[in-house]
């Protein structure tokens, strides 16, 4: 008697997995693909990585709906931090330092120059979708500018006191 009820258990329990199934596979093949919009959300997600410069790197963590936050660090230590909601590929993220500006620069970005206090110019180093420069002793960054794809250049304004 014991073995037949066990028996009738376990086949119960199959029986309504398999329906179980059956029914979550006939509810995905009834809904709709993702859209192009899921195909550029997907596009601008910011995965988590590190890209190394010679003497600072970007390490790069990735939070939800693509967004992410990312530290500009020179040796052991931190010098810049910031985080960004979502990366359009003509935008730039920047974090500001005494030493150092770095940061992240969507698919449509050629360059970044750092335009420096007592009428200086530095180039950062783009690699990978990150973004380093040094700054030169006795200056500091007031603005940063980026250089499209198309050849386009846009100026952004630093906080003043950085």
């Amino acid at each position: 008697m014991r073995r037949t009820a066990g028996r009738a258990l376990a086949l119960a329990a199959l029986a309504g997995g398999a329906a179980a199934a059956y029914v979550a596979v006939v509810d995905a093949l009834g809904t709709p693909g993702p859209g192009p919009q899921a195909a550029e959300a997907a596009d601008t997600t910011l995965a988590s990585r590190t890209v190394v410069f010679p003497g600072a790197r970007v390490v790069v963590r990735a939070g939800g709906e693509g967004g992410a936050c990312y530290r500009v660090v020179l040796g052991p230590s931190t010098a810049a931090r910031a985080c960004t909601t979502r990366l359009a590929p003509d935008e730039v993220s920047v974090a500001v330092s005494r030493t150092t500006v770095g940061g992240l620069a969507g698919a449509r970005v050629r360059a970044v120059i750092v335009k420096l206090t007592r009428k200086g110019t530095t180039w950062a180093t783009l690699r990978h979708g990150a973004f380093v420069a040094h700054l030169p002793k006795a200056h500091t960054a007031r603005a940063v500018v980026k250089v499209l794809r198309d050849g386009t250049h846009v100026r952004i304004a630093l906080r003043a006191g950085r």
